[in-house]
């Protein structure tokens, strides 16, 4: 009896992460770094999408985005877009992606976003694939390096060649 509750519990948790895993993106308007109109329609995506839920004040997200420029450079801009969503924040995030050289598509005061999409905390990551599908989320206390592999190994990249971040 005990293996028939084991295989139950086993296939209910494998059901459950599968379900998480194929989550519907949302779309969602907002401005961008320049203040003009940033469109993201889930239902028409000419390539993936990272959605990285960040703020200047984080000190985890200062880790987590050399990692995710990493990708973003190896994927190419033809490949891949990244949108920075700066949520909880009374920075400014136009210089501080300057000053840290990172060239992802700023997205401004995310926080409805965050909210739409259940993010309470930073750094939270999204990987939208080009049916809208929700294909890997970055769960709490993963570490950069490891988010790195999972989201070469979603978009079908080689692995990073060893260097410091």
């Amino acid at each position: 009896m005990r293996t028939i509750h084991r295989l139950l519990l086993v296939f209910l948790l494998l059901g459950s992460a599968t379900t998480q895993a194929a989550d519907r993106a949302l779309a969602f308007e907002a401005r961008g770094a320049d203040g003009g109109a940033i469109h993201f329609d889930p239902d028409h995506l000419e390539r993936p999408a990272v959605l990285l839920f960040w703020a200047t004040w984080c000190p985890y997200c200062k880790a987590l985005m050399p990692y995710v420029q990493s990708v973003y450079d190896a994927a190419g801009r033809n490949a891949l877009d990244v949108y920075a969503i700066d949520i909880n924040d009374d920075g400014d995030p136009v210089a501080e992606l300057k000053e840290r050289h990172q060239t992802f598509t700023l997205v401004r005061d995310g926080d409805a976003i965050a909210a739409h999409y259940g993010i309470k905390g930073t750094p939270g990551l999204l990987l939208v694939d080009r049916k809208g599908e929700i294909v890997y989320r970055r769960v709490g206390g993963d570490e950069p390096a490891g988010v790195e592999v999972a989201l070469r190994q979603h978009l079908g990249l080689p692995a990073a060649p060893r260097s410091g971040h």
